[in-house]
């Protein structure tokens, strides 16, 4: 799993950065001491003396970013407030429904939005719905994994010269309701072709 690096602001660059001038020691061993990553305070240095080239005791360098971060958190606040309202409008048929149409409609944008967002937006538990996702997942599973073993056992009981369509009819006689196409892609993956070669 690739590690998140954590975001510093201004502030805090600034009194690394005053520190290790201060300090006068191995930069490697005062960013081991203040929990930062591997030469943030090289980098910090060089981007911190272009606004205090002759006198450190300056806060130029404060003073010239705060207003890009106060930027850049608006920005990061507008694009979720945006996120946020594209959930609710895409969700809101679903909010006076089942609870578990909710769970689907999250599980099926899992890709568009965070779970952590749709479950504040909806008032959703993420426990909850993680036990809800992960039952239908292993219940879905578990009728694959049943169903090929039914495929597996028909198609050498018939001596291996059903194909899907006449496994698929013994399958419906059994209760299972199936498409052939189904039957197909289980047979394919199992690996299984009928001897009987078609006209």
């Amino acid at each position: 799993m690739k590690r998140t690096r954590k975001e510093y602001d201004f502030a805090f660059k600034e009194k690394a950065v005053l520190l290790s001038y201060e300090r006068n020691c191995s930069l490697a061993k005062l960013e081991k001491e203040l929990g930062l990553y591997t030469a943030a305070l090289s980098s910090w240095r060089r981007e911190y003396e272009k606004f205090n080239k002759d006198d450190f005791s300056g806060n130029n360098y404060l003073k010239s970013n705060i207003e890009r971060q106060i930027n850049q958190e608006l920005e990061i606040k507008t694009k979720k407030l945006d996120l946020k309202f594209q959930i609710l409008k895409n969700a809101g048929k679903y909010l006076l429904k089942e609870r578990s149409m909710i769970f689907c409609f999250m599980a099926g944008n899992e890709k568009t939005y965070s779970i952590r967002l749709m479950c504040e937006v909806l008032g959703v538990n993420r426990g909850t719905y993680r036990s809800w996702r992960n039952q239908v997942i292993t219940e879905n599973k578990k009728r694959k994994i049943l169903i090929k073993k039914e495929i597996t056992s028909i198609f050498f009981a018939y001596n291996e010269r059903y194909g899907c369509a006449r496994i698929k009819i013994e399958l419906q006689n059994s209760g299972y309701k199936i498409s052939c196409t189904t039957v197909y892609q289980y047979m394919k993956e199992l690996g299984l072709s009928s001897k009987v070669k078609k006209k």
